[in-house]
Protein backbone atom coordinates (compact mmCIF):
# COMPACT_ATOMS: atom_id res chain seq x y z
CA UNK A 1 0.00 0.00 0.00
CA UNK A 2 1.24 3.46 -0.86
CA UNK A 3 1.96 5.75 2.08
CA UNK A 4 -0.59 8.56 1.76
CA UNK A 5 1.50 10.82 4.00
CA UNK A 6 4.32 10.81 1.44
CA UNK A 7 1.91 11.73 -1.35
CA UNK A 8 0.35 14.51 0.71
CA UNK A 9 3.78 15.88 1.67
CA UNK A 10 4.87 15.93 -1.98
CA UNK A 11 1.67 17.69 -3.05
CA UNK A 12 2.08 20.25 -0.27
CA UNK A 13 5.72 20.79 -1.29
CA UNK A 14 4.64 21.35 -4.89
CA UNK A 15 2.03 23.94 -3.93
CA UNK A 16 4.40 25.62 -1.44
CA UNK A 17 7.12 26.03 -4.06
CA UNK A 18 4.58 27.12 -6.68
CA UNK A 19 2.19 29.51 -4.99
CA UNK A 20 -0.05 29.59 -8.05
CA UNK A 21 -0.77 25.83 -7.90
CA UNK A 22 -3.30 24.14 -5.66
CA UNK A 23 -4.48 20.54 -5.63
CA UNK A 24 -7.42 18.34 -4.77
CA UNK A 25 -7.37 14.58 -4.13
CA UNK A 26 -10.36 12.26 -4.12
CA UNK A 27 -11.20 8.58 -4.20
CA UNK A 28 -12.81 7.67 -7.53
CA UNK A 29 -13.50 4.02 -6.75
CA UNK A 30 -13.38 1.64 -3.82
CA UNK A 31 -14.74 -1.89 -3.38
CA UNK A 32 -15.00 -4.48 -0.62
CA UNK A 33 -11.91 -6.29 -1.92
CA UNK A 34 -9.66 -3.35 -0.99
CA UNK A 35 -9.26 -1.93 -4.48
CA UNK A 36 -9.11 1.85 -4.55
CA UNK A 37 -8.50 4.28 -7.37
CA UNK A 38 -7.53 7.83 -6.41
CA UNK A 39 -7.39 11.01 -8.44
CA UNK A 40 -5.22 14.09 -7.99
CA UNK A 41 -6.26 17.31 -9.72
CA UNK A 42 -3.86 20.25 -10.08
CA UNK A 43 -5.22 23.74 -10.64
CA UNK A 44 -3.69 27.09 -11.51
CA UNK A 45 -4.80 29.90 -9.21
CA UNK A 46 -3.98 32.48 -11.87
CA UNK A 47 -6.93 31.54 -14.05
CA UNK A 48 -8.63 28.77 -11.99
CA UNK A 49 -8.14 26.13 -14.65
CA UNK A 50 -7.07 22.53 -14.43
CA UNK A 51 -3.42 21.95 -15.33
CA UNK A 52 -3.11 18.27 -14.41
CA UNK A 53 -4.98 15.09 -13.64
CA UNK A 54 -3.40 11.93 -12.26
CA UNK A 55 -5.27 8.71 -11.53
CA UNK A 56 -3.51 5.93 -9.62
CA UNK A 57 -4.22 2.69 -7.76
CA UNK A 58 -4.20 3.22 -4.01
CA UNK A 59 -2.68 -0.18 -3.18
CA UNK A 60 0.27 -0.14 -5.56
CA UNK A 61 0.65 3.54 -6.41
CA UNK A 62 0.81 2.71 -10.11
CA UNK A 63 -0.39 5.56 -12.32
CA UNK A 64 -3.26 4.69 -14.64
CA UNK A 65 -3.76 8.11 -16.20
CA UNK A 66 -1.40 11.07 -16.50
CA UNK A 67 -2.72 14.26 -18.06
CA UNK A 68 -0.56 17.34 -17.63
CA UNK A 69 0.29 20.34 -19.82
CA UNK A 70 4.03 19.70 -19.86
CA UNK A 71 4.72 16.39 -18.10
CA UNK A 72 4.43 13.30 -20.29
CA UNK A 73 4.61 10.01 -18.41
CA UNK A 74 3.68 6.41 -19.02
CA UNK A 75 0.80 4.80 -17.20
CA UNK A 76 3.13 2.25 -15.58
CA UNK A 77 4.92 4.81 -13.41
CA UNK A 78 4.60 5.10 -9.63
CA UNK A 79 2.71 8.15 -8.28
CA UNK A 80 5.59 9.16 -5.98
CA UNK A 81 8.03 9.17 -8.93
CA UNK A 82 5.58 11.20 -10.99
CA UNK A 83 5.18 13.82 -8.23
CA UNK A 84 8.95 14.04 -7.74
CA UNK A 85 9.39 14.57 -11.49
CA UNK A 86 6.70 17.25 -11.39
CA UNK A 87 8.46 19.08 -8.54
CA UNK A 88 11.82 18.89 -10.33
CA UNK A 89 10.26 20.05 -13.60
CA UNK A 90 8.73 23.08 -11.89
CA UNK A 91 12.14 23.95 -10.37
CA UNK A 92 13.75 23.75 -13.82
CA UNK A 93 11.04 26.00 -15.29
CA UNK A 94 11.67 28.59 -12.55
CA UNK A 95 15.42 28.48 -13.22
CA UNK A 96 14.86 29.00 -16.96
CA UNK A 97 12.53 31.95 -16.35
CA UNK A 98 15.00 33.62 -13.97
Amino acid sequence: MVDKVIILNLLNKLSKENRNIFWKMECLYSDAKGTTINQILLYSQNNCRSIGRFVYRGESGMVQLCMHEKLKKSSSEHIVDLLLDLINDSKEQKAIQS
